[in-house]
C-alpha cells in the first residue's frame, strides 16, 4: 500500500516536473523568437531609414536643378527678347553690331546647354535614386530558413538531454550543458 502511495506521489511529481520544464522550453522559444522578429523589425527600420536618407539627399540635387531650370529658362526668354526686338540705334558702328549679336548667341547657348544640363541632372538623381535603392538598399527580408529557424516545434522538447526534463525548479540541472 505504502509503496503504491509512494509510487503515485513520485509519478504525480515526475507529470508535474515534465508539464513545468516543457512549459519553461516552450515559454524560452517563444521569447527567443519574439526577440528574432524584433531583430527583423529593427532590421527594416535601419534600411527605411537608409532608404529615407537616400531620397533626401538626391532630392536637395533636384530641387536644386529645378531651381537652375527656371533661372535659365527666364534669362533664355529675355535673351530671345534682345534677339527679337533688342535693336540698338540707327548708326551703330558695324563692329559693335557683330560684338553684340555675337555675345547674344553665345550667351543664348550657355542658357540653351544650362537648361539641358538642368533637366539631364535631374534625370540622372532620380535614376540614380532607383538603383540605389532598388540595388543596394533593399529591404532585409528573411530567407525561408531564416524563418524555418525562428520556428519551434512543440516535438523539439523531446529531443533535448533527458535531465532537463525532470529538473527540480531553482536547483541547478544535472544534464550538461
Amino acid at each position: 500500500m505504502v509503496l503504491g502511495a509512494t509510487a503515485a506521489g513520485g509519478a504525480a511529481i515526475g507529470s508535474w516536473l515534465w508539464g513545468y520544464n516543457r512549459e519553461n522550453y516552450k515559454f524560452d522559444r517563444e521569447m527567443r523568437q519574439k526577440n528574432e522578429f524584433k531583430v527583423l523589425e529593427f532590421r527594416n527600420a535601419q534600411s527605411q531609414l537608409w532608404r529615407e536618407d537616400i531620397r533626401d539627399i538626391i532630392s536637395l540635387t533636384e530641387k536644386k536643378m529645378d531651381a537652375y531650370l527656371i533661372i535659365s529658362v527666364l534669362q533664355l526668354d529675355a535673351c530671345l527678347g534682345l534677339f527679337t526686338e533688342g535693336r540698338l540705334e540707327p548708326g551703330t558702328p558695324p563692329w559693335l553690331l557683330q560684338f553684340y549679336m555675337m555675345s547674344l548667341s553665345a550667351s543664348f547657348m550657355y542658357l540653351l546647354m544650362s537648361a539641358w544640363f538642368a533637366m539631364h541632372a535631374s534625370v540622372v538623381a532620380q535614376c540614380s535614386s532607383v538603383r540605389l535603392l532598388t540595388q543596394f538598399v533593399r529591404l532585409p527580408v528573411p530567407t525561408w530558413q531564416e524563418l524555418e529557424g525562428m520556428r519551434t516545434y512543440a516535438s523539439s522538447y523531446e529531443g533535448i538531454n533527458a535531465a532537463h526534463w525532470m529538473r527540480v525548479p531553482f536547483t541547478r540541472s544535472l544534464a550538461p550543458r
